[in-house]
């Protein structure tokens, strides 16, 4: 048997259906978690991500299957039994007590010792970095630092599964970046198999091991972040997961790994997971960053540009043509943006380009 199938995951749900009255939140979803990595659940606001994270945490029952943790049934044990954390979106933090307090709080509810507090707190702020900060108020912390003690403050309690509901939502652009590197890098360094859950899909790209797609309340697609992004399965995980444009295309004939396309009158090779059938119309994913802009006449689609607008690395145009509206980013022109209304051939990246059905 495979390898996926005779190790325990640490984390695993078997067909886990969550309803609120007549409304299903999570259909029939199953999937696992290996120790010490980190999955993103992600997807638009509705489709049932959060629920499954409250779920996992114990805020939640299922109104059918199960959950296992370590090869535990823990689908019915109280939140305090499950050696599970959670750092919440709006950090949670208690404004009257000071950095010291907020991470030591769940310690002195559980009764230890207070030199046992005082080594585990002193061991969480050097792990996330606020060394020397302990007596410093709640409300007088910056976003990140704030965000760092919320940290602390889960991982001073050794969980098993660590937990992140949209952590970084907060934060301005720039921290939200550095956040994610650090939340990565820590993770990694203590091993702790994590759970994070965001609609941001940069976010997701740039931390997960795995990412969990969800839509309405089912899985949509698992897989890594290069899997998702460069292999959609359908057009909702090809458009959620960055930015897609998804044309029609005539299929030709297959020669080797690759389909023999029309699209608007130019023959193209793209990748394929399942073997298209003589006749039958298919969707091709092409990636903005994977279509090249030339003058008028050269060989190509025909199109005229609509929008344009400098992005700094790169130039954003929308161009009309006979295939449809395409959404590109041109990193090859330096210098001026080109016009609306100029008239412009398009080329493709053939080995970027994928069929979904």
């Amino acid at each position: 048997m495979g390898d996926t199938i005779t190790r325990i995951a640490d984390l695993r749900f078997e067909n886990i259906t969550k309803k609120f009255g007549k409304v299903t939140a999570v259909n029939d979803v199953s999937f696992q978690i290996d120790h010490g990595k980190l999955v993103t659940l992600l997807g638009p606001s509705g489709c049932g991500k959060t629920t499954i994270l409250r779920m996992i945490a114990g805020l939640e029952v299922p109104t059918s299957g199960k959950i296992y943790l370590g090869g535990e049934d823990i689908t019915g044990m109280p939140p305090n039994e499950r050696k599970i954390t959670m750092v919440f979106q709006s950090y949670a933090l208690f404004p009257h007590m000071n950095v010291y307090q907020n991470i030591a709080y769940g310690l002195k509810v559980k009764k230890w010792k207070k030199d046992r507090i005082k080594a585990a707190v002193k061991e969480a702020l050097d792990v996330v970095g606020l060394k020397g900060l302990e007596k410093r108020g709640a409300s007088e912390l910056s976003g990140g630092q704030q965000q760092r003690v919320a940290l602390a403050r889960a991982l001073v309690l050794k969980p098993k599964v660590l937990l992140f509901d949209e952590p970084l939502s907060n934060l301005d652009a720039k921290l939200r970046n550095r956040m994610r590197g650090e939340i990565r890098n820590l993770q990694k360094d203590l091993g702790i198999t994590s759970v994070y859950v965001t609609h941001d899909q940069a976010e997701a790209l740039a931390i997960a091991d795995r990412i969990v797609v969800m839509d309405n309340a089912v899985i949509s697609q698992i897989g890594g972040p290069v899997e998702l992004y460069t292999r959609p399965e359908n057009d909702f995980v090809a458009d959620f997961i960055g930015e897609a444009n998804i044309v029609e295309a005539e299929f030709l004939k297959i020669e080797g790994d690759f389909a023999l396309l029309n699209l608007g009158g130019v023959q193209l090779k793209a990748p394929f997971a399942t073997k298209p059938e003589a006749g039958e119309p298919v969707k091709v994913m092409i990636r903005p960053e994977d279509i090249l802009i030339h003058p008028e006449g050269k060989a190509g689609v025909a199109g005229e540009i609509e929008f344009a607008m400098y992005q700094g690395a790169m130039n954003d145009y929308t161009v009309i043509t006979e295939v449809g509206e395409l959404r590109i980013n041109d990193y090859e022109t330096k210098g001026a943006v080109k016009v609306r209304g100029t008239k412009v051939s398009l080329s493709f990246r053939e080995d970027s380009l994928f069929i979904i059905h």
